[in-house]
């Protein structure tokens, strides 16, 4: 989650409690709290509604913002769950990914390969890999080739379609240590 994202939740979290505390309080008496707000309402009435009401569309925008992203956004399971006549099998998100890993190591001399596996929907599965290419070859080829292997690998392990995304970083671009599965 990034900086800003945890701010904005942070702030939103903070307004939310400090909206829940005064509508408790104004409904219930609770000691200290419910007087706070009472002598705020009335020493300074305007300033009390222009408060409220900044804090109710803040909340309100935030909440219909939130319904949308929610409504709108894909769903990605982090498990595989298929189903057959025998039972239900969860095989792992980190499993999927160790899959391809082998695969690609065993056929191809790369290192430092980093993969990232979403599941999409009952029958397909989307893949980000990443690798440093030891061979310093033909970039484009090696990176169709890698394609291939991990499509093959999911649908020959899987029994599912892939898409597959690959970067290849030249090895004498990078800045990390070689690391050979």
């Amino acid at each position: 989650m990034s900086r800003t994202s945890k701010i904005l939740l942070s702030l939103m979290a903070v307004i939310t409690l400090i909206q829940t505390v005064w509508f408790v309080s104004s409904e219930m008496f609770i000691p200290y709290l419910t007087d706070f707000f009472e002598s705020m309402r009335t020493t300074n009435s305007r300033l009390t509604e222009v408060v409220a009401i900044v804090f109710g569309v803040i909340v309100t925008l935030f909440a219909l913002v939130m319904l949308i992203i929610a409504l709108s956004s894909r769903t990605s399971e982090k498990d595989l769950k298929l189903q057959g006549g025998r039972g239900k099998l969860t095989i792992p998100k980190k499993s999927m990914e160790q899959i391809v890993d082998k695969s690609i190591a065993e056929n191809h001399q790369v290192g430092n390969i980093q993969t990232k596996v979403r599941v999409r929907g009952n029958d397909r599965i989307q893949a980000q890999v990443s690798v440093e290419d030891i061979s310093d070859g033909n970039y484009d080829v090696n990176a169709k080739e890698i394609q291939e292997t991990v499509q093959d690998s999911i649908q020959r392990h899987l029994g599912m379609k892939s898409h597959v995304k690959v970067q290849i970083i030249p090895r004498k671009q990078s800045s990390k240590s070689l690391k050979v599965i």
